[in-house]
């Protein structure tokens, strides 16, 4: 008998991996802890083109199965990720099924800020530069979709997260980028420790010789995690900078993070310096990271939905170029608020906080900060607006995870901005 295939999680990922492999001839059985999507149309289609699915993951016979796949969100304390290392059987993720298979020069980014703005970044230029490029993986592109709908693509950009990084193994990638580390997905990983050597984990899937970017305080903070030492720290220097055009000079830091981990990404196309640049110009960049909503009586409202870890939301306020009334929370990450003391005393005038994060941002920084508690977004934009003064900016830049009152942060975002359009 045909040994099968188990695919834990039938999201995004597990229905591209799941489809994958039935496309392949494998026997494949589905499960999720979610009971409704049994009935999706999604699934529907795959059951159609021969998945099986398991309702009762306990009677599952480990004997029959020839490996796990998960997806990025399942942990590794998932009943079934530790009964299958337990029964001996290899556990991979969708992205390392999917990597090996394609045929194409492949480029990674992972790091806790700025990945998904490097990714499309680095998309752009090299498009506009006449390569045809796309990025995918942790941007919301399953990699095994890119193999089922085979495109026309000269290359791929691949976000990875953490998550996905844990479980790779196969030597892919031209050229790697290891941006900035800083606490995140705390309620996952033991430590920062643990979180930073999943990250560092690209660098054992680098092709032999290809270049691999560290961010300068990544590599200092956490170097000893490498496996190799012949690595290059991502900056750009002055003699780069004074050769940029003006329009870069007012750039933030991570922008510059941004720039410098783009162009180390297009060294193995042979991108001349100008074209770079021209591509780097015209660049937009994806909404609501940072993204400036309107201004009304003075006040300047921006989303940063997208900042969803104490270190984003550090870099968000920032930005801002005078006073701020801080809306944040949501679904608690694990790290602590208090390391937002020092960045906000002269900046932030009060916080706002929303969601299930709300009491301990409340207990950590009332003592510090003017620190109120709003039930819902709408009413916290609401309290900003009343509170704020003509120069000041309301900035929602949660440093939290949206799932305990929206789908996503995009959602999260939008609400945002609906309600800063009614005001």
């Amino acid at each position: 008998m045909k040994k099968m295939v188990l695919v834990l999680g039938l999201g995004v990922s597990g229905r591209a991996a799941a489809e994958f492999l039935l496309n392949k001839g494998e026997v494949v059985l589905g499960v999720d802890d979610n009971p409704s999507i049994f009935n999706s149309p999604e699934i529907s289609h795959l059951m159609a083109i021969g998945l099986s699915m398991q309702i009762d993951p306990k009677s599952i016979d480990w004997n029959l199965v020839s490996c796990l796949i998960v997806s990025p969100g399942i942990s590794r304390q998932h009943p079934l990720y530790i009964a299958a290392r337990d029964n001996n059987i290899e556990v991979i993720g969708e992205a390392e099924l999917a990597l090996p298979h394609f045929n194409k020069p492949l480029v990674a980014i992972t790091g806790t800020n700025g990945k998904t703005t490097v990714a499309l970044l680095t998309e752009h230029i090299l498009n506009s530069c006449g390569i045809k490029a796309k990025a995918v993986g942790n941007i919301g592109s399953a990699l095994c979709n890119e193999l089922i709908c085979a495109g026309d693509e000269e290359m791929f950009v691949v976000e990875l997260s953490s998550y996905q990084l844990e479980t790779m193994k196969t030597k892919v990638f031209e050229a790697g980028v290891l941006l900035n580390i800083t606490p995140d997905h705390l309620d996952r990983y033991s430590s920062m420790e643990e979180y930073a050597k999943a990250k560092c984990q690209l660098q054992k899937v680098m092709k032999e010789g290809a270049p691999f970017y560290v961010q300068s305080q990544a590599a200092l903070n956490f170097g000893h995690l490498l496996p190799l030492k012949n690595y290059q720290t991502l900056e750009v220097g002055q003699t780069v900078a004074s050769l940029l055009p003006l329009e870069y000079t007012m750039m933030g830091r991570h922008d510059w993070e941004n720039f410098a981990a783009a162009w180390a990404l297009c060294q193995p196309f042979a991108i001349s310096w100008q074209a770079f640049c021209n591509g780097f110009l015209s660049f937009k960049k994806p909404p609501h990271r940072i993204e400036f909503v309107r201004k009304v009586a003075g006040v300047s409202y921006y989303d940063d939905s997208k900042g969803t870890n104490v270190d984003a939301v550090i870099q968000a306020v920032n930005r801002m170029e005078g006073p701020v009334i801080l809306i944040a929370g949501g679904v608690d990450k694990g790290a602590s608020y208090l390391q937002w003391k020092e960045s906000f005393s002269d900046k932030v005038k009060q916080i706002i906080a929303i969601g299930e994060a709300a009491p301990k941002i409340y207990e950590e920084l009332s003592p510090y900060f003017r620190v109120k508690i709003a039930q819902t977004l709408p009413t916290a934009v609401l309290s900003a607006a009343g509170d704020a003064k003509k120069g000041d900016f309301v900035l929602l830049s949660p440093g939290c995870a949206s799932f305990d009152m929206f789908t996503g942060y995009a959602q999260r975002g939008e609400e945002f901005q609906r309600c800063v359009k009614l005001l």
